[in-house]
């Protein structure tokens, strides 16, 4: 999908980059319902079409798993600030 995981921040399908605090948080919450749908979101693959002994695969789940972490967080955050 060629979204490379960066901590604290989401970059939009249009390649807008934000700070995860600054999402309005109803993006928060599709964000992470996208995310729970497309857990290769952060896969990555290549190699020469040509050359399919080239060809390489990396499951990176385990950054969809972390990066929901972060939105649940944030979402947390702000639920504690509402509370009070």
């Amino acid at each position: 999908m060629n979204y490379p995981y960066k901590e604290g921040w989401w970059e939009t399908k249009d390649h807008k980059k934000l700070k995860i605090k600054n999402m309005e948080t109803s993006h928060i919450e599709n964000t992470i319902k996208y995310l729970k749908k497309n857990t290769s979101f952060y896969d990555e693959c290549g190699g020469n079409s040509w050359d399919i002994d080239s060809w390489w695969y990396e499951d990176n789940s385990h950054l969809v798993d972390k990066k929901i972490e972060e939105l649940e967080y944030e979402l947390n955050k702000r639920k504690k600030l509402e509370e009070n």
